[in-house]
């Protein structure tokens, strides 16, 4: 097996390892989310009450808190200036839930401080949506003619499989270059969380145990996910580059 083999097969088992570990921390984000959502914080503060109190004391008055309809809904939308809680995230007093607002909080503060990362992550969000979504319908296309070629024998397989490996190289590129903006966008909004709680006197200091394990286990899940990613395009890519050869 020469260079480009090996190069291939283990790009090839990347892809499985971080399929792996990206089912693994999104298994340990929602158990320590559970774990923490059952121990009340000292303060009683809800969800909603501690990101209104950091939002308070920044000085920041055109951001609505507010309840989404259901789980997992946690996220700031700066073209409305809503800070959209869970339920369980917007009412309950528990560790995870403060946690959860103030990182939510953390992205207000972002676009208040008018941060370079969060401005060129949110300015990706469209265009890379859009491209998601004509590369993902020529996917669809390409396999839907892979497949009737290799039931009915046709020729044209070769094409379409090319025709799919291109669409798929970039789309993941569009994902990833997404992502990868994504990552200090996170990581930063978590470390404002945390200093937040501990300047106001919430949680002891910026390691408090419960807060530290919520937001740490969340910002796994975004580095996996572009690492997943990333090898995916490195493999379709070369994949391409090594059939023109």
């Amino acid at each position: 097996m020469g260079t480009y083999g090996w190069v291939m097969f283990s790009l090839f088992i990347l892809i499985f390892v971080f399929m792996f570990y990206g089912i693994s921390a999104q298994s340990k984000f929602r158990k320590t989310n559970l774990k923490w959502s059952q121990v009340r914080a000292k303060n009683n503060l809800t969800g909603a009450q501690i990101a209104q109190e950091i939002l308070a004391k920044n000085g920041i008055q055109n951001v609505v808190v507010m309840q989404g309809q259901k789980e997992g809904v946690d996220h700031y939308d700066p073209r409305k200036n809503h800070i959209v809680l869970s339920p369980s995230t917007y009412g309950s007093a528990s560790i995870s839930a403060q946690a959860i607002a103030a990182h939510e909080v953390g992205h207000a503060l972002q676009w208040a401080h008018q941060e370079f990362s969060i401005k060129i992550r949110d300015s990706l969000a469209g265009p890379v949506g859009a491209i998601q979504k004509v590369t993902s319908t020529m996917m669809n296309i390409a396999f839907f003619f892979l497949f009737w070629g290799i039931l009915f024998s046709n020729g044209g397989v070769q094409g379409w499989m090319m025709f799919w490996m291109i669409s798929a190289t970039v789309m993941y590129g569009a994902v990833g270059v997404f992502q990868l903006a994504t990552l200090p966008v996170e990581y930063g909004a978590s470390r404002k969380a945390k200093h937040q709680l501990a300047s106001l006197g919430f949680i002891e200091n910026k390691s408090d145990e419960g807060t530290n394990e919520v937001l740490s286990a969340a910002s796994k899940t975004y580095l996996i996910a572009f690492l997943m990613t990333l090898t995916m395009f490195l493999y379709l890519l070369l994949r391409l580059l090594g059939s023109r050869r």
